[in-house]
Parts: structure tokens; C-alpha cells; sequence
């Protein structure tokens, strides 16, 4: 490799940044703010915002509260509602992008497919879906969690005729008023969507693998009076916004397995269904058998009131097939349908599944990851040098906002970016010692979590690790990424760069 690249770094070292979701612009502005200007964020779709934009069905919120589902550096003192529609966040992300100036930055309508590490000239080569490349210096992925639908197995035993669609690509285009449809899904997704499909469908089919806990989102507007003074009063709305913070963090306690938390969230749920539902058989049905909190929890307040509308009815066996104009489910029962909505979630433990990866030695990282993804503080794996990750591995926090955590990383890859500014290096990668370490801490702070209790969810690999879930607090996790840690990374290349084996980490078991 060039004696050059070995000592130098570029005074503004070139960043390519993929994905303009929440993470992506956050880091795009922290680099501005920083003096980095030499930056691309590449999205996909023809505009910024990620799974705001992307997601469009009837009923789509924020499970988060609107002032706490935003930048601290960007706090909005016009919001609506206590939890804001898709909508409202998508125009939110917009304006930040804009007023930040990103607009320069953005390369959208653009998808990369793939990012190869170069060893002779330090540089990462980007390649797009349309085959154009792309050079940077250092690369970050911030595509997230929610980015690949996953479809159910279904056997078309006939051609349908009828539309079937995932709800993270929703068909505006497709009549709903009058028609039967069925639901594919019993998550946050169907909680929002349902009500919605209730009120213009001539007949709405639940079909549930399995029910789900669900705890009340009593949403409401802001009065003119509360938006007057986030408006006006200075610090009014950061206060609010950290006391919606600070209660969060109150409740990580809900994720310890039998936690008075727990227990007092599974009343909650309870009384809300005995409430809504009269109907003793139709209750066992909707009653989860699983320990609250080791799926991703649903609030909702109109999910369990519109399964008990006339036109709603419960279908306690999942899908199996499809045919002309029908749904068939596991247990043989044949439903006349128009649409079927499959609101049944993301590939969310196959971490930039979309995107090859490829590293030292020509190691590709889902071969790394081939017993499920792990990186340390969620960011860095060894092997892959300058490439960073936003909302990577065992990041998506179980009592609070990602925003917070997305801000976190964020900050933390700039700081290693002017750590190697400042020292004129060209080359970073995390240590296999740090990372072993780091997978041990997670795996022990793992230990008593619900999740690790007999439960099928999307936290999890086929392993049986859980792999998208921070087993401790929002403020545990930003006390860690606080300041850049130099001694847990290599900035110059070893001599066994081009050889795999050399950055090979073993990830513990959790249980």
C-alpha cells in the first residue's frame, strides 16, 4: 500500500454516509457542525426521513412521544399531537434536513448495493444498484432496523386474484371502502392499522399467530396553551422533553424478567382487556401466553375496541395458503377476501442484508456475522476498518427513545473521526480484544432480561441470541459512547490485514 495513505489522512477525510433516515442526517449535521464537509448521504427513496417516508399505511404513529421522538439539538415546539402521525415526523425530518443545509449532501433515488474495502489505498469503493462507484475514506451505514419487509410462506394453491401487500409498502391506489380484508399480524403495525381498515371495510379478518400484549396510548392534542408555551417560554419544551426522558428511563425495569414494572405494565394490560372485551371466549383468544416485554410491546388504545366491531372478527390460526379469492388458514378455515395486508414486520436481526459487505482479506460481514451480528457499542467490527454503523447491533433500546441513542452514536463517530484528524491518521478499526469484551458485557447484562425467556421474536437470530436489543439503559449506553476510546482500536494496518482468520471474534451465549 502507498507509504502516503500508511501516515496521512485528508484535512476533511471524504465520509459516505447510506441512509437519510433520523441516524443519517443526525450524523450529516454533527459533521457539518464539526468542520467535515466532504460527505454524501445515499438513500433509495427520493427523499430523506427512511421509514417515515416509506411507510404510508391508514394510521401509522410514533409509539414514542413526539417531543422525545426528535433531535435535542432540533426541539419542535409545533407538534400536534402526544404522539405525532407519519406524516407530521416525515415533515419533521424534512425541515431539520433542510434547515441544517443537507440538501448539497443527499444523493437520493440512489441505492448501494455494495461496499468493498480497498487495502491498497485505504478507501472504501461503493457500488450503486445502476453500477455507478463511489470512493470514500470512511464509510457508515445508517440504514437501520426496519428496512426489508419480511412476507409470510404463503402456498398459492390458486392464482389471487384479489391484492396482496405488505403494509411497508402500501397500495393507495387499492379500494378498501366495502371490501374484506384480512390482517396478517397481531404488532404495532396492526394495532394502528386495523382500526383504520375497520372503518371502511365491509368486513376485516384478524388472523393472529399469536395475540400480543398491549397497553393503552391515551393520544390526545396539545391545547393551544401548551403549544403557546413550547413556542414561547424559553426552555418550556427541552424541560417537557426531558421529563418525558427521564420517565422513560424510570421503566427499563420493565425488560428484567418478573420486575414490579412488569407486573404492574401485565395488570394494565389485563384490566384494558376485560375492559373492551365482554365476550369471555373471544378474551382467552386476544390473551397473550407469553411474559410481557419479551416481544415489542404495543400501545394502543383502539386495537382491542375495533376487535370487537361487527364487521371484525378474530381468526385464532395463521395463514397458510391462498386461492382465487380466498385466505386459508392453518386450521383449514377458507376466508372470502379482496385484500390481504401482511403487517408481519422486518428481517430486523439480518443487519445490512440488502448491502455486501466486504472487508480485510476479502471477509464478507455476514460471514462474520453467520451466528448472528454483534459490534462493538453496536458500531464497529473488527476486520472492517473505517466503516461504522448507526442503530448496528444490540442498539434498539427497550424503554426509550432511539433518537437519543441514534444522537449517541452519532456524536461518537465524529469524535473518531477528529481523533484521526488530529492525530493524521488514515486507518481505524476496533479491536478484536475490545469487541470479545464488549460481547461478554452485553451477554451478561443480558442475563434476567425477558428476553431471554422461552419467546419467538424478532430480537433474535436463528442462534437464539438476541441481537438488536440493549440489555441496559438510554443513559448507560450514552455514558459509554461518550468520549472515543483510542486504546480499543488499531490505526495502523497489521500485518495480517489481508488475512481473516486474524479478526475472527467469537460471540458468547446468552442463555
Amino acid at each position: 500500500m502507498p507509504a502516503d495513505r500508511m501516515t496521512r489522512m485528508p484535512t476533511s477525510p471524504s465520509v459516505g454516509i447510506i441512509g437519510a433516515g433520523p441516524g443519517g442526517l443526525a450524523l450529516g449535521i454533527f459533521l457539518k457542525k464539526a468542520g467535515f464537509d466532504d460527505f454524501t448521504i445515499f438513500d433509495r427513496e427520493d427523499g430523506v426521513g427512511g421509514t417515515w417516508r416509506i411507510n404510508t399505511y391508514p394510521g401509522l404513529a410514533c409509539d414514542v412521544k413526539s417531543h422525545l421522538y426528535s433531535y435535542s439539538f432540533d426541539l419542535n415546539a409545533g407538534w400536534s399531537r402526544l404522539w405525532s402521525g407519519q406524516a407530521e415526523i416525515l415533515a419533521y425530518f424534512e425541515r431539520s434536513a433542510q434547515r441544517h443545509r443537507l440538501g448539497p449532501h443527499l444523493k437520493l433515488n440512489t441505492e448501494v448495493t455494495a461496499a468493498h474495502w480497498d487495502a491498497a489505498t485505504l478507501t472504501w469503493r461503493l457500488t450503486t444498484a445502476t453500477g455507478e462507484q463511489h470512493r470514500f475514506d470512511v464509510v457508515v451505514s445508517a440504514v437501520g432496523l426496519f428496512t426489508r419487509p419480511v412476507m409470510p410462506d404463503l402456498v398459492e394453491e390458486e392464482p389471487f386474484t384479489g391484492t396482496l401487500m405488505h403494509s411497508a409498502r402500501w397500495d393507495h391506489d387499492v379500494r378498501l371502502d366495502g371490501a374484506r380484508v384480512a390482517v396478517l399480524g397481531t404488532g404495532s403495525t396492526a394495532s394502528q392499522l386495523l382500526p383504520e381498515l375497520a372503518k371502511v371495510a365491509a368486513k376485516v379478518y384478524s388472523v393472529q399467530r399469536s395475540p400480543t400484549w398491549i397497553l393503552p396510548k391515551p393520544d390526545r392534542a396539545y391545547t393551544d396553551r401548551e403549544r403557546w408555551l413550547f413556542a414561547q417560554v424559553p426552555f418550556a419544551k427541552r424541560i417537557y422533553r426531558t421529563r418525558l426522558w427521564l420517565r422513560s428511563e424510570a421503566n427499563i425495569s420493565v425488560i428484567e424478567h418478573g420486575s414490579d414494572k412488569t407486573k404492574e405494565f401485565r395488570d394494565v394490560a389485563l384490566k384494558m382487556l376485560e375492559t373492551a372485551v365482554a365476550e369471555p371466549e373471544l378474551r382467552s383468544v386476544l390473551t397473550p401466553d407469553h411474559p410481557l416485554g419479551c416481544k415489542r410491546l404495543v400501545f394502543s388504545s383502539h386495537f382491542i375496541p375495533a376487535l370487537t366491531r361487527p364487521n371484525v372478527e378474530v381468526i385464532a390460526s395463521p395463514a397458510r395458503a391462498l386461492k382465487a379469492r380466498s385466505l386459508v388458514t392453518a386450521d383449514g378455515r377458507e376466508l372470502d377476501v379482496d385484500v390481504v395486508v401482511c403487517a408481519t414486520g422486518y428481517a430486523a436481526t439480518d443487519y445490512l442484508g440488502q448491502i455486501e459487505v466486504v472487508g480485510e482479506g476479502g471477509t464478507r460481514l455476514h460471514d462474520t456475522w453467520r451466528d448472528g451480528a454483534f459490534a462493538y457499542l453496536g458500531m464497529a467490527v473488527p476486520g472492517f476498518p473505517n466503516f461504522f454503523m448507526l442503530y448496528g447491533p444490540n442498539t434498539n433500546v427497550g424503554s426509550n427513545s432511539v433518537i437519543f441513542v441514534l444522537e449517541a452514536q452519532a456524536r461518537y463517530v465524529v469524535r473518531a473521526l477528529k481523533h484521526l484528524r488530529r492525530k493524521r491518521k488514515s486507518y481505524v478499526a476496533v479491536t478484536p480484544a475490545a469487541m470479545a469484551r464488549f460481547i461478554a458485557d452485553v451477554d451478561r447484562w443480558m442475563q434476567g432480561t425477558v428476553w431471554l425467556t422461552r419467546c419467538s421474536s424478532y430480537f433474535r437470530a436463528p442462534s437464539g441470541r438476541v441481537v438488536t436489543q440493549w440489555p441496559r439503559s438510554a443513559r448507560a449506553f450514552w455514558t459509554m459512547t461518550r468520549r472515543f476510546r483510542s486504546a480499543d482500536y488499531t490505526f495502523v494496518p497489521p500485518a495480517s490485514a489481508t488475512t481473516p482468520a486474524a479478526h475472527s471474534t467469537s460471540v458468547g451465549a446468552q442463555g
